[in-house]
């Protein structure tokens, strides 16, 4: 056997794994290119790519100047005030401005890339147009568009199912410092706390249950003050590329706590529901699908939450890249049960269509461009926005099913049995 061939055989996969970041990366520069394409996939177009990451950095200056970075920032292109943990105004402490902004987002990119190609590694042409499809869809591309620090996130959890399944206790234990610092910079990251539930011993389950919530009940304390300030300054995300639980129901003009308390208790009853369901309850992930399971787990966890907090900016999609590698091969798992395989088959099928519903509105409304008046415009992506709830809440509902399954699981695990 030639070196060639020898390395080959131990990496079979590597060539597919480049082929997709690369043809991603040529999709993504594209719009570079010419901007004005963005419009056609849903993405808006500001003149200016790495948006979020400029405000960042001019939140930094904003600091480093003496004015309040909590204010409408005169220093950012679109005067936004910092609606972020403090912990991110410490970037000036690393000598970085808004004249970085540029190398810093494709380091946070190109970064963010190398985490994504080492989880999503495809084995043949149809895997790889699946994992494509995803990295390819408009909410992906609009957190590339905007270096959104929702890359951040992603790139602090990539080592975090690996490390809870480490052999040594110590390595298990360190883990949860990810979910700290991740929440630290973000809030929503802390309902990836789920995950301390993996299988262990009770013993150590119970300590580490403990030790995240006493973390993470530490940076609530920090944190409080300006989340009680986030609420009055944050953006409020509508429309097409976003997505969010009470979406369903502004088509009718509810909004205030009513609708939220619904679709929390929606929530909470297909939670309890799937919890009882004996569909998933005699189906134990293989040993060979664990770090996909738990990685879809990571995924779900964070999208779900976020679906039932509030409504988001599509980026946080990105989160769905965790889902593919078990969506895709747990429908062809011969050894789950039947109700398994079908409902791995739905979601897979909802996922597409959620990530790219959005974009094909906007591809077809851009036909009419010029032809219908603008509010005719708006008032049919509303009503298209609109028609789409259903099919993602019935995405998230699959999502419910795995988690229950999961916390099920951990529970009985943490309580001994």
């Amino acid at each position: 056997m030639t070196p060639h061939s020898s390395d080959e055989a131990r990496h079979p996969h590597w060539r597919l794994t480049a082929l997709m970041a690369l043809a991603a990366i040529v999709y993504w520069s594209l719009f570079a290119v010419f901007p004005r394409l963005l419009w056609s996939v849903g993405v808006h177009e500001y003149r200016w790519w790495f948006l979020d990451s400029y405000a960042l950095l001019a939140s930094n200056d904003a600091m480093s100047a003496g004015l309040n970075p909590y204010l409408p920032n005169p220093l950012d292109y679109f005067h936004r005030p910092h609606v972020y943990p403090h912990w991110w105004l410490h970037l000036r402490d690393l000598g970085l401005t808004r004249a970085d902004v540029t190398w810093v987002s494709l380091a946070l990119i190109g970064g963010w890339l190398v985490a994504v190609g080492s989880r999503l590694r495809p084995r043949e042409p149809r895997q790889l147009l699946f994992y494509l499809a995803l990295l390819c869809s408009s909410p992906v591309l609009l957190a590339v568009n905007r270096a959104n620090n929702d890359l951040v996130i992603f790139i602090l959890f990539t080592p975090l199912v690996p490390a809870l399944l480490d052999p040594r206790q110590w390595v298990r234990y360190a883990a949860i410092l990810l979910i700290v610092v991740a929440t630290a910079l973000k809030y929503y990251p802390a309902v990836a706390a789920l995950l301390v539930l993996v299988a262990a011993p009770a013993r150590e389950l119970r300590w580490r249950v403990a030790l995240v919530a006493g973390l993470l009940a530490l940076v609530a304390y920090d944190l409080a003050p300006e989340l009680h300030l986030f609420g009055r300054i944050a953006p409020h995300p509508d429309g097409l590329m976003t997505f969010g639980a009470t979406e369903a129901f502004t088509w009718f003009g509810w909004t205030g706590a009513g609708p939220k308390l619904l679709t929390l208790a929606l929530g909470a009853g297909a939670w309890l529901w799937w919890w009882r369901s004996p569909r998933l309850a005699g189906w134990t992930p293989r040993a060979e699908q664990q770090v996909d399971w738990l990685h879809f787990v990571l995924g779900a966890v964070l999208l779900t939450g976020c679906f039932f907090a509030g409504t988001n900016y599509g980026y946080r999609w990105i989160f769905a890249l965790w889902l593919a590698p078990l969506l895709w091969s747990l429908p062809a798992d011969a050894a789950a049960p039947a109700a398994v395989r079908r409902l791995a088959r739905v979601t897979r099928a909802l996922l597409l269509a959620a990530v790219w519903l959005d974009a094909l509105d906007c591809f077809v409304l851009n036909r009419f461009v010029g032809a219908a008046t603008w509010p005719t415009l708006n008032l049919w992506a509303d009503r298209l926005f609109r028609a789409e709830q259903p099919l993602v809440w019935a995405f998230f509902v699959c999502l419910l099913a795995f988690l229950a399954h999961f916390t099920r699981t951990g529970l009985r695990a943490l309580a001994g049995r």
